[in-house]
């Protein structure tokens, strides 16, 4: 393996190059690159002190921050596995991922639960400092992170060095991202988005502004501010409140930021128009991909406004498909590309549910494709209601309640029904005024006037939030789950 093909070295040939120039700042300190790869070094050190070999796993339970980024990069340095972890994961999940993984080594820092009863070794990340150069290590795997994949179960994404680096050429490749941005990177390191415009970052030389604080919007777009952000990495969820309800601060972002990038979680059109009314010297950008496959596709919104309701076309050296189509072209997204995993760690059959023979990752989302190679994303294959044997997308029904008025977002889904396997549930957050008194009624009378019978939610629910994951993607199980009690009580 050449040195060029891990971020590890391209994070040494800029310690050297640019030695002085900033790098990452938190809330706690702020490290040059030549600063962060000292701390890099002292780290690996420590960890080879107290045993640990290339090839070990070892989870990352940090908070968002530099010392989480010291602590993977360390890991790498000397061929070790860093598997990414939340801090917020409970103590059984991470023994859970310890099994699955067979990681022998665990480092913390201020993680609430003890873990001295587990079956590895908890290493504190202050205790973590050598004196002895460290030896280096290589490893195929640069990293692990968790996935409930397109199968379900939760599986550990192997991913590789090669990925890294042309998942980082793709996101240069759409930002045109150079050494003079800023990026304010809130979302979580444990997760694909934000580390991988870290290592982008670290490619062109530019610099990271970390804050764990993403639900907190006075915050970040007070930050961009003081920091003159450059580029900005958000979730839909995240935008729509900041246009909702601190709309004159985002305007005022717009002085600063170059672009703003989103994760490929639907974004209404109408959001998506608004925005690019607010900030007209911003370009934004929405990526598609997966864990197992990131930065598939993206779409330039400010050159595609005729796109508003597409998620992308190719991204560079990634191939792109629609598989076994219908007659309206509706089918499976499958990519194919050096961004694609290794494989999920310990599970070939796994492997071989989602990654054909001929290299093709299928992603588990319908989706169609244009003439011009822009792919929309329908639907969740698996996230498919099915009424008495009758198929319906959520995304349909979710089209025909969002024009009514009173409604500021809707998410559907499926709820389990002992006569006809499922029947559709809607829940609702309303917008401020002109909510009618009887919804299921209104909601009930409009569908019908667009829909089949079948597709027509059965229950309606007004929520304050949806439950979502940690990038705000709406969690359809558990809102299946609380729709269904509503249901029975009804």
């Amino acid at each position: 393996m050449s040195a060029t093909q891990r971020i590890i070295d391209h994070l040494e040939r800029q310690s050297k190059a640019i030695p002085n120039k900033v790098f990452v700042t938190d809330a706690n300190q702020t490290l040059t690159y030549s600063e962060l790869f000292q701390r890099v070094v002292e780290t690996a050190a420590g960890m080879q002190q107290r045993g640990v070999q290339p090839s070990d796993r070892v989870m990352l339970l940090l908070e968002h921050g530099i010392d989480h980024l010291i602590s993977y990069f360390a890991a790498g340095y000397i061929g070790a596995i860093p598997v990414h972890l939340s801090i917020n994961r409970p103590k059984g999940s991470v023994q859970q991922i310890a099994a699955i993984t067979t990681s022998t080594y665990c480092i913390t820092d201020n993680y609430p639960e003890a873990l001295t009863d587990c079956d590895f070794e908890e290493l504190p990340f202050r205790s973590l400092s050598g004196n002895n150069p460290p030896v280096r290590g290589t490893n195929e795997v640069a990293y692990m992170m968790f996935t409930s994949g397109t199968t379900g179960a939760p599986k550990a994404v192997m991913t590789s060095h090669k990925n890294t680096i042309a998942t980082a050429e793709s996101i240069l490749d759409f930002t045109q991202m150079t050494a003079d941005d800023r990026e304010l990177i809130s979302l979580p390191l444990a997760f694909t988005f934000g580390l991988g415009h870290i290592h982008a970052l670290i490619m062109v030389g530019g610099q990271a502004v970390l804050t764990n604080k993403r639900y907190d919007l006075e915050h970040l777009t007070t930050l961009i501010q003081q920091k003159q952000a450059t580029g900005f990495l958000a979730s839909p969820a995240m935008l729509r409140d900041m246009v909702n309800f601190h709309r004159e601060a985002l305007i005022c972002c717009g002085h600063y930021l170059r672009y703003m990038v989103v994760n490929c979680t639907p974004m209404e059109a109408s959001l998506t128009q608004e925005l690019l009314d607010l900030l007209p010297s911003t370009q934004i950008y929405m990526y598609y991909g997966m864990t197992e496959a990131s930065r598939c596709a993206y779409i330039h919104y400010n050159e595609n406004r005729h796109r508003l309701d597409f998620t992308g076309k190719r991204t560079v050296n990634v191939d792109l498909k629609i598989d076994n189509p219908d007659e309206n072209g509706l089918g499976e997204i499958c990519m194919k590309g050096p961004n694609v995993m290794l494989g999920y760690w310990n599970n070939p059959e796994e492997t071989a549910k989602v990654i054909d023979t001929d290299g093709w990752i299928h992603s588990g989302d319908w989706g169609i494709m244009d003439k011009d190679g822009y792919v929309k994303v329908i639907g969740r294959i698996n996230d498919q209601i099915s009424v008495d044997g009758m198929k319906c997308q959520p995304s349909e029904v979710e089209n025909v309640i969002s024009e009514l008025p009173w409604v500021e977002r809707v998410t559907v889904c499926g709820i389990s029904d002992e006569t006809k396997f499922q029947v559709v549930g809607a829940a609702i957050i309303p917008s401020s005024y002109g909510v009618p008194n009887d919804i299921q009624t209104a909601v009930r009378e409009h569908c019908s006037k667009r829909l089949e019978a079948f597709k027509i939610p059965v229950v309606v629910a007004l929520v304050d939030q949806f439950p979502a994951n940690e990038l705000g993607k709406v969690n359809r199980k558990e809102l299946s789950a609380q729709l269904k009690s509503q249901l029975q009580e009804a």
